[in-house]
């Protein structure tokens, strides 16, 4: 780090705030530095004090204190800032008032026991803090609590640099801990061409397509299916903190394979498995989103081409549609005359007549006017990956939707098993009242139909979060948001829960029922004495004072006039 950034630490500040933050003598400092003899020693051996406490260092032979810090604490003595000066020149006397306070005020020298205590301090620090000013911070911070007075810089920055080093071995260790050999080959595997390829398996995974497409989705589950071979645990990715394992698999995302190729196996197979991890995530999350986006776009490729087929066939229609309201007509006519129906009817063009009405029964079929039809007959782009899609994950969720996860168990089974029936009894409850016309016909359930209204509902469900899937990350339980149930049992057998109420049932509902039986206590002394604010409470009942406008006159006349605009 910059000398800069080293001065901030070891310098004195200038500020009077902090100047008078960390330079005030106590009374018991005073009484300390009052038993010295001569100005000059009382004033130097001050300064010793209180620079060891801030910064936290030695003050060095010869090395006079900014003016602003001398005049401060010299004027807590009573002797004059220039007497530091005479101080100065006495190294010996320096060396035996550094002992002195060091022994009397339990301040200690940095030694190897120190570094090793230090650094043993700063390992988990270094696995989610990467910037050195930042780690420097919490390290001198430390030191100054445990009165450890600060090295040079040079040290510090060997501090740095070891716990950097450790932090990073334990990270790699703690990932592959356990990997078996075949998963170790896999993850090497990643770095190689695919068969009759120039990319490798990392890059061909990397490079997922994006638009939503029937064809799309299936090259992502193939994706997925390639990492999912490669067994591994998501568990590991707890192991670690969360910003190091983001660290490391933006790190796998970004390096070259080549480049990845190159690092020591150790380091190689923690940063592939952390990013076969996201990867894993990633390549999931990225087929619910397409599958959500290609069903969306089918409902409304399916809306547009519903409603140009309504505007087409009322067009068709005008020439039948207006024998049907001249024959209308002819019937209102008769009736408001007084004429015979049956003479009217008899004059109708019976052929014309039954074409018309033939043609508008079309107008009124729901294929016509429902896009839910309309998009019935989209399934054969669904038929082309809902198998493999329903297969690949595991949907789950609460007891409103097991209906409609027993459905999507159903599909996956027809897809899997090769058959083409769905069973005689299968789940209809979720099945919404629009659908219900297209999926039973005739009491027989449609499969195209069933099939097309559970993904949609399944499509609904995970934009509401009430279905999660396993191994997702936009899509995961909402559970996993919560502290885990053994954290929190481990929290709360450890010590008081760091929440702001108490956390003991009993306990919390006697202080409820305690500060109730104040308020109401209150309440009833000031309705006894009339003075409870705008209430009136007594045995003719409870009267209430109305509230009174507090809106000031001239903003209200800009408010109408604001609404008489509009």
């Amino acid at each position: 780090m910059s000398l800069e950034i080293w001065a901030r630490h070891y310098g004195a500040p200038l500020d009077e705030r902090e100047i008078a933050r960390h330079y005030t003598l106590t009374s018991d400092d005073l009484e300390i530095v009052g038993r010295r003899r001569g100005d000059a020693t009382r004033l130097g051996y001050a300064m010793l004090m209180l620079y060891m406490r801030w910064p936290g260092r030695a003050l060095e032979a010869g090395e006079v204190p900014p003016a602003p810090v001398l005049a401060y604490v010299a004027q807590q003595l009573g002797v004059a800032p220039a007497a530091f000066a005479d101080y100065a020149h006495r190294d010996q006397t320096r060396r035996e008032h550094l002992v002195e306070i060091r022994r009397s005020h339990g301040f200690r020298i940095f030694d190897r026991n120190a570094f090793r205590e230090v650094v043993a301090f700063s390992v988990p620090i270094a696995q989610t803090i990467i910037h050195p000013g930042q780690m420097a911070d919490v390290i001198v911070d430390e030191l100054r609590r445990l009165q450890i007075l600060l090295p040079s810089p040079s040290i510090l920055e060997a501090v740095l640099r070891r716990a950097r080093q450790q932090a990073e071995q334990l990270t790699y260790e703690v990932l592959t801990n356990g990997l078996l050999p075949d998963t170790l080959q896999g993850l090497d595997d990643l770095l190689a061409r695919r068969p009759g390829q120039v990319a490798t398996w990392l890059s061909w995974m990397r490079n997922a397509p994006q638009s939503p497409a029937a064809r799309n989705i299936l090259r992502l589950i193939e994706r997925l299916a390639y990492i999912r071979a490669l067994g591994l645990d998501r568990a590991r990715a707890d192991m670690i903190p969360a910003l190091t394992f983001d660290r490391l698999a933006d790190e796998g995302s970004r390096i070259t394979p080549q480049h990845l190729g190159e690092l020591n196996a150790l380091r190689r197979h923690a940063t592939l498995a952390a990013t076969g991890i996201r990867l894993e995530e990633s390549l999931t999350d990225a087929t619910l989103t397409m599958f959500d986006k290609l069903l969306g776009s089918m409902a409304r490729r399916a809306e547009n081409r519903t409603r140009d087929k309504a505007l087409k066939t009322v067009r068709e229609l005008q020439g039948h549609l207006r024998t049907l309201t001249g024959s209308c007509r002819l019937l209102i006519d008769a009736r408001s005359k007084g004429v015979d129906f049956l003479a009217q009817i008899e004059a109708l063009d019976w052929q014309h007549f039954a074409v018309a009405v033939e043609q508008a029964e079309v107008l009124g079929r729901p294929e016509t006017v429902d896009r839910t039809a309309e998009l019935i007959e989209r399934h054969r782009t669904v038929k082309l990956f809902v198998g493999a899609f329903l297969n690949a994950f595991e949907f789950r969720g609460a007891g409103a939707v097991q209906g409609l996860l027993s459905a999507l168990a159903i599909i996956a089974e027809l897809y899997r098993t090769g058959k083409r029936r769905l069973p005689d009894r299968v789940p209809l409850r979720f099945v919404p009242p629009a659908w219900r016309p297209f999926v039973l016909r005739d009491g027989i359930v449609d499969r195209a139909a069933y099939e097309l209204c559970a993904l949609s509902q399944l499509r609904e469900r995970l934009r509401a979060g009430d279905i999660w899937v396993a191994g997702s990350r936009q899509f995961r339980d909402f559970d996993s948001y919560l502290i885990p149930p053994a954290t929190f049992a481990a929290l709360r057998e450890k010590g008081p829960l760091p929440l702001a109420i108490e956390t003991d049932f009993e306990r919390h509902i006697e202080e409820r029922r305690t500060r109730l039986d104040t308020a109401i206590e209150q309440v009833t002394v000031l309705a006894r004495q009339g003075e409870l604010p705008q209430v009136k409470l007594d045995e003719n009942g409870l009267i209430i004072s109305p509230l009174k406008a507090a809106t000031p006159p001239a903003t209200e006349i800009a408010r109408r006039a604001a609404y008489d605009g509009v």
